[in-house]
């Protein structure tokens, strides 16, 4: 029986999986990093660290999940996005565990960006890759961007099209979070906190120029809120997400304007309940086929990775 390795080492989780040759998830290894309480985020040199020693205790997890399986290629993340100037030290110790492991193993290995492991983690789910071009948006931790998508040889060629200006709704959630006295990262207890919230929240509008949507402003005003008070965590949480979404809205617009009739949705803030929920109707509404990740696969995870060593072998 054949697997296929997937090694990913982001900004805050250290990720192993394996899929089988019809793209089903073997095993799923993932570790978070670990933040200091009111902390927003850690150094290069720490996520570095952290990782080194994360790697060698889910490779040995995944050794025995694999066992009778025999390792046919390996795909690593090796730099946030699929460009020149794109670079980010977490990446090398994924990038140095697969090389070794590859070289071991004697088996090909395929090197991918973090964001084209994001939305093959959605194509995971659909069993394959077409040629045809798509358009995307990918939220997380550092990210929201519009996307228009290429499959090709080397994975997918990404264009992007829009997004955030300045800060992302990823760094939204966290700052608001961390603001509440919420773990970091904040977006599932955000998520928790908004749903147990009973009231109706309108949230704030949000500027959009040329395909840029901007939430600094918003941000601001929500460390206000918290700073004086009498606005419980709850409705905050709630209002947050509202004011997302009502940017999210006109980037999509944005997209729609310009002929989107298929969308991949990816990153670790679309694992929001609220947020996809709104994805949802917004592109039933407009006629839009929308692709999300499986449950779970929104966040950081190998899968896409797996996934591409997978295909590539399967269409060698």
């Amino acid at each position: 029986m054949d697997a296929f390795l997937g090694i990913d080492t982001s900004c805050y989780t250290t990720s192993i999986c394996a899929v089988d040759r019809q793209f089903r998830v073997l095993t799923d290894q993932r570790r978070i990093l670990a933040v200091a309480m009111g902390k927003r985020g850690l150094s290069q040199s720490n996520m570095v660290y952290q990782h080194t020693r994360n790697l060698p205790d889910l490779a040995e997890q995944v050794c025995r999940d694999l066992a009778g399986y025999t390792v046919r290629a390996v795909a690593v993340t090796d730099q946030p996005r699929r460009r020149d100037d794109s670079y980010m030290p977490a990446f090398l110790a994924g990038l140095g565990c697969a090389r070794t492991l590859a070289a071991m193993l004697d088996v090909p290995l395929y090197r991918i960006s973090h964001q084209e492991n994001h939305l093959l983690a959605v194509l995971r789910t659909t069993g394959t890759i077409e040629r045809a071009p798509f358009y995307g948006i990918h939220l997380s931790g550092g990210t929201t961007d519009l996307l228009y998508a290429v499959p090709d040889d080397r994975g997918l060629d990404i264009t992007r099209i829009g997004g955030s200006a300045d800060i992302s709704a990823g760094q939204f959630i966290d700052r608001v979070g961390v603001a509440l006295h919420l773990p970091f990262p904040a977006g599932l207890y955000v998520d928790r906190a908004a749903a147990q919230w009973p009231g109706r929240v309108k949230g704030a509008a949000v500027s959009c120029h040329d395909g840029e949507i901007s939430f600094s402003g918003r941000e601001s005003e929500a460390q206000r809120l918290v700073s004086r008070g009498g606005v419980p965590a709850g409705e905050l949480c709630r209002w947050t997400l509202v004011t997302i979404w009502r940017g999210l809205e006109k980037l999509l617009d944005t997209a729609r304007n310009d002929g989107m009739a298929h969308m991949l949705a990816a990153g670790g803030v679309m694992s929001n309940g609220y947020l996809r929920r709104q994805m949802r109707q917004y592109c039933i509404h407009h006629g839009i086929c929308l692709h999300l990740a499986a449950d779970g696969y929104s966040a950081d995870n190998a899968s896409g990775a797996a996934f591409w060593a997978a295909w590539q072998e399967r269409n060698r």
